[in-house]
């Protein structure tokens, strides 16, 4: 299940300045295979090739690839107006955070009417988070950021020789968050996103090869069942997203998302357009998810059935 059958999925990118959060942007714009609509602060920093753009103006710029993006210079409200109203409707919405900007509350417009949040996206400066941390100015800031992160994007490793230093601070920060090492941004979007691993991957190899499973049975699912899935994954199990529905409510369809250590369960806002039954996508490093990682939701659905 793609929760934003129903709703558009925001992604929050945050992290303090110069960490590579537009980078990220162009990354993104760059490798989208979904409609995707970015706000930004400044369309001065989005550095897009020009075979890309297909139109632009004052406030946004549309591309070949059908995603688009919109200035926040009149505020978020009224870019969030123009992105719910654009035709065809965008699957995602990513917002780029100023570079001091506290990600958690901008975090807050993902969820309202007909938008989902997916995930707070933080950059960091793998080179300098441990001078930018113990700085008296600057420290406060770059841990809030850190610390209200889903997924940590380690930017700039080949830029310290001491990673796992580096690593260190992160958990001490944020122990929970999802953390990719990259270099110039580039992280693979199927992880980032949380989306069923494309098969064709050409030119992808350098920011790592992932695979995705799926789950989908028809029965609801008794809730320790289903908690018992999250407690025993894998630990190379990386993002899960999707549907579920449980026994003590079935007629309630609930979005199940788990990103690093930090998972959550929660009613879907808009259940018109929800499938019927369970769907949902483990994704991990190549190789690291066993083809039974959902083994006891189907003996459950299977026990069901033969009862």
């Amino acid at each position: 299940m793609d929760p934003s059958a129903a709703v558009m999925e925001v992604s929050v990118i945050g992290g303090y300045l110069g960490a590579g959060k537009t980078t990220l942007v162009n990354h993104v714009l760059h490798n989208a295979s979904e409609r995707i609509a970015v706000l930004v602060n400044d369309f001065g920093d989005i550095n897009i090739d020009q075979e890309l753009i297909e139109a632009s103006d004052d406030s946004t710029i549309s591309l070949t690839n059908g995603c688009i993006c919109c200035s926040l210079v009149d505020g978020f409200t009224s870019a969030l107006e123009s992105v719910l109203s654009l035709q065809p409707t965008p699957e995602r919405l990513v917002i780029e955070a100023s570079g001091v900007a506290d990600p958690g509350a901008v975090a807050a417009y993902g969820h309202a009417p007909g938008l989902a949040l997916d995930a707070i996206v933080v950059v960091a400066d793998a080179a300098r988070l441990r001078e930018q941390v113990a700085d008296p100015l600057v420290g406060q800031t770059v841990v809030s950021q850190l610390s209200a992160a889903d997924v940590i994007v380690l930017n700039k490793v080949d830029l310290t020789d001491d990673v796992a230093a580096v690593l260190s601070e992160l958990g001490r920060v944020n122990d929970d968050a999802l953390v990719i090492e990259t270099r110039y941004s580039e992280v693979n979007l199927d992880l980032l996103f949380g989306r069923t691993v494309s098969q064709v991957r050409a030119g992808a190899s350098h920011i790592g090869e992932f695979e995705s499973r799926t789950h989908k049975s028809d029965r609801p699912i008794p809730r320790d069942a289903f908690e018992s899935l999250v407690m025993n994954l894998p630990e190379d199990i990386q993002r899960i997203k999707g549907i579920v529905r449980l026994t003590e409510a079935p007629q309630v369809p609930m979005v199940f998302q788990l990103v690093g250590r930090k998972w959550e369960l929660r009613a879907l806002a808009n259940r018109s357009k929800s499938p019927e039954g369970n769907q949902l996508v483990a994704i991990g490093p190549k190789g690291s998810i066993p083809s039974d990682w959902d083994q006891v939701l189907h003996f459950n659905d299977e026990t069901k059935a033969s009862s």
